[in-house]
């Protein structure tokens, strides 16, 4: 047995408005924190990447100690719980660390409009769980009191440790996001491996299956129509709030929707076989912008953007994610050429890929769906990675036993 920690989300239902109105202010004040630190380290940040000071104290230990002088001088903030507020300085922490050492840049301020609200109770210290029945839970908030969390088919891991809770708003309610610390059989390698092709709107296996976002081209339809009546309407008035609460609610369903596929896909995939060989895939990358500078200017940038709405909806890292701790073993593999090599002669040339979903190979005369082709030579890389026999794509053909699985095409 092995321990695992799993998330389980909840709506929260706080039971008054009063308790409400305190969650509230508990994320305005972290909100608050993390803009107050922010630019107090600003300065800093430049003067160390100009080279004119040492790097500055931004671990969370140094943070907590200001912030300890902070609410003692401020009156309002004495009222709220201090653990979730403080801790919101363990993410700017994080992100400073990140910008010190130049992976990322410095930190955005979060402004209300812009930023949900939210907060995190870090420790069993500073919440209780306790189990009403199969339906229901309770939650004890610091200075807020019990309020009712509930998951429709109740909660998949209630014999669980319950080890950390984030609130957050999403524009319409509450969610709790549990993290449980369970004890789970260790995976087996059953010796079997699968490959796995990542494309825009749809998942390809080397086992010739195919698993296909559900069409959300009628939401996105209605999102984009409520974005552009709200640009039209006046800002603060009645009629521009309804249209604003109309669009979170789709935008809430269209991320509903993707999320189920990516969990119920994922546990498909991953319940075939023991390793799972996935592309290495630089989303940031492939996703950035096509617009260029003036003295420059960049072209096709309406399609780019398009491809790039049609990758992030995918969801390539959440999917990479869930197989990654759903799975015995995830080998990821440089996806350079993958698309164009022959899975059965090696040969690889654009000319290979006649259409999208079209593979045949100009040298042996291979017919096969492009996906699965690509998913075969995923797979042939990870086992070479597996096995220690380099990086490159095998010219080798498969075997007999490799290539009857297949489905050809013609």
């Amino acid at each position: 047995m092995i321990k695992e920690m799993r998330t389980v989300e909840f709506v929260v239902l706080p039971a008054s408005k009063a308790k409400a109105r305190k969650m509230f202010q508990i994320a305005g004040a972290c909100r608050y924190v993390w803009n107050h630190f922010r630019e107090k380290n600003l300065a800093d940040y430049q003067a160390f990447k100009n080279g004119k000071a040492q790097r500055p104290q931004t671990s969370f230990f140094s943070l907590g100690a200001e912030f300890t002088k902070l609410r003692r001088e401020t009156d309002w903030m004495q009222e709220l719980p201090c653990a979730p507020v403080r801790y919101s300085l363990k993410y700017l922490s994080d992100a400073l660390g990140q910008a010190m050492a130049g992976n990322k840049g410095f930190p955005k301020p979060r402004s209300r409009a812009k930023t949900a609200p939210g907060f995190t109770l870090p420790d069993t210290c500073n919440f209780r769980i306790r189990k009403v029945n199969g339906k229901y839970s309770l939650l004890h908030i610091p200075l807020v009191g019990w309020v009712t969390l509930t998951r429709k088919g109740g909660n998949p891991h209630e014999a669980g440790d319950p080890k950390q809770v984030v609130l957050r708003h999403d524009g319409h309610r509450w969610r709790a996001f549990v993290s449980y610390e369970i004890e789970e059989e260790e995976k087996m390698d059953d010796g079997e491996v699968l490959g796995v092709d990542m494309n825009v709107r749809q998942i390809a296996t080397s086992d010739g299956d195919f698993y296909h976002l559900p069409d959300l081209e009628k939401k996105e339809k209605r999102r984009k129509w409520y974005q552009r009546k709200m640009a039209r309407q006046v800002k603060g008035s009645n009629r521009r709030g309804d249209t604003k609460k109309k669009l979170r609610k789709v935008s809430r369903k269209i991320t509903s929707i993707r999320k189920n596929w990516v969990h119920q896909t994922t546990k498909e995939i991953s319940g075939k076989c023991g390793t799972m060989v996935v592309e290495d895939l630089k989303v940031k990358n492939m996703t950035a912008s096509a617009k260029g500078t003036v003295e420059n200017p960049g072209r096709n940038v309406r399609q780019k953007s398009g491809l790039n709405r049609a990758v992030l909806d995918t969801a390539f890292g959440e999917v990479r994610r869930n197989l990654e701790y759903k799975c015995g073993r995830l080998i990821k593999v440089n996806p350079a050429y993958t698309s164009q090599t022959c899975s059965r002669c090696g040969h690889a040339e654009k000319e290979n890929r006649k259409t999208q979903a079209r593979f045949q190979c100009v040298s042996c005369g291979f017919v096969s769906n492009a996906d699965t082709n690509a998913a075969i030579n995923i797979r042939r890389l990870g086992m070479a990675q597996l096995h220690g026999e380099g990086t490159g794509i095998s010219t080798v053909p498969m075997n007999r036993e490799t290539d009857a699985r297949l489905p050809h095409g013609s």
